[in-house]
């Protein structure tokens, strides 16, 4: 359970050093955002499509890459994608090539429990925009958030 605070402003230096933490509280949307969340293991597609819900984004998921590819290719639009680089069918790399290939734009976010130099450069290689630690993490997703939101901030 996380700590309770008694003001907003106590909770950004609580235990980090006097490094910033975000929150839940730390976004508000004003515009209608969609994600899409490809992910093998049932429970971190429906933990990291939880988070995107709670900063108010409306979610799918899919729980392999063939299945993302499929989906983009018959229209669907999403503002951004988060792809797990270890993916039942087709692996995460293949996916995000397959999905620029069919000329989608928006942000991609390849997350693996597993991160080195050499998956990050890869993945950005295959077209993706961003690559983190899985579980991706607040301090990585709400400047995403904010950014295709519009809301260029300095964090």
């Amino acid at each position: 359970m996380a700590p309770a605070f008694p003001s907003g402003d106590d909770r950004a230096d609580f235990g980090t050093g006097g490094h910033r933490q975000f929150s839940f509280h730390d976004i508000v949307l004003r515009n209608r955002l969609t994600a899409l969340v490809v992910d093998g293991v049932d429970f971190c597609r429906l933990v990291e499509q939880g988070f995107l819900r709670s900063c108010g984004l409306e979610t799918q998921g899919v729980n392999n890459g063939d299945a993302a590819v499929e989906l983009i290719a018959s229209g669907a639009k999403f503002d951004l994608i988060i792809i797990d680089m270890f993916l039942p069918v087709m692996d995460g790399l293949e996916t995000t090539r397959r999905i620029r290939a069919l000329g989608e734009r928006c942000k991609i976010v390849g997350v693996s429990a597993y991160i080195g130099e050499n998956d990050r450069e890869a993945f950005l290689a295959a077209g993706g925009d961003v690559f983190s630690e899985k579980p991706v993490s607040p301090e990585v997703l709400i400047p995403i958030l904010r950014e295709l939101d519009g809301q260029y901030s300095n964090i």
